[in-house]
């Protein structure tokens, strides 16, 4: 494949992993971690947005970016990528077939508030009693919160371009309960060592994240009817392994 018709693709410094979301599931977390990485390279700004927001730009102004870690493992994190559509998807395996990926899985009532939360108070800077129930029950309804809940058509997604082999999946209950055997698993998966200084990563701080607002009961009720069958499509697909890991 060449760009531009003349600059070969496998000439440019194009990352070596994706980190696809979910969306508030610890990808700011793992962003942290990574970057303490010495074997792994992760620019400066934590999401691109080159294959959603900036895709009119150039994959050569995009690759750029990689070049200061061309002797390590590059990668970054891109919450919105998990929703890309098929097509997209395959343009990201037709220039970089070797591509690895991560995605974190959140209790997707929980994810559902917490994405509330930041888009209808933190980023507009409003508290709580600003907000009216109807603002919330939108947000609930709405497809930017819906498709990035979606949890087992984003897998389906993008296992229908990559081999199930590239794709980890790990689990945001993870982050809490055992975030260092998270991040072994992790290297594994890129193949980076795990012989690090631990003391070097912040593995065990809260990074990011909303204002501390517990979800109110009755918000907590309509999610978890909402979504009640996609926990159980989940138990479903993962079997004991996501039985081990999250109680939903």
């Amino acid at each position: 494949m060449y760009l531009l018709g003349f600059i070969p693709v496998t000439k440019l410094c194009l990352p070596d992993f994706l980190g696809i979301g979910a969306q508030k599931a610890g990808t700011t977390w793992l962003y942290e971690n990574l970057r303490c990485h010495p074997g792994i390279f992760m620019p400066e700004e934590k999401e691109l947005h080159y294959f959603d927001w900036n895709f009119h730009e150039s994959l050569k102004l995009y690759a750029e970016q990689f070049r200061p870690g061309r002797f390590r493992i590059k990668g970054e994190i891109t919450p919105g990528y998990s929703i890309l559509p098929i097509k997209r998807i395959r343009f990201i395996r037709g220039i970089m077939p070797e591509l690895k990926l991560i995605f974190i899985i959140r209790n997707p009532v929980e994810r559902a508030w917490s994405q509330a939360v930041m888009n209808l108070l933190k980023r507009p800077k409003k508290k709580y009693e600003e907000i009216d129930e109807t603002e919330f029950y939108d947000h609930f309804r709405s497809l930017r919160s819906i498709k990035r809940g979606d949890y087992l058509t984003i897998i389906d997604n993008w296992s229908k371009v990559f081999d199930r082999d590239r794709i980890f999946i790990g689990f945001f209950e993870e982050i809490k309960e055992r975030p260092r055997e998270l991040l072994r698993k992790i290297f594994t998966h890129l193949d980076v060592s795990q012989n690090v200084d631990w003391d070097t990563f912040p593995y065990n701080r809260k990074i990011g994240g909303n204002p501390e607002i517990s979800i109110p009961p009755k918000y907590d009720i309509f999610l978890k009817n909402m979504y009640k069958k996609d926990i159980e499509l989940l138990h479903e697909r993962f079997g004991e392994c996501i039985g081990n890991k999250v109680n939903w």
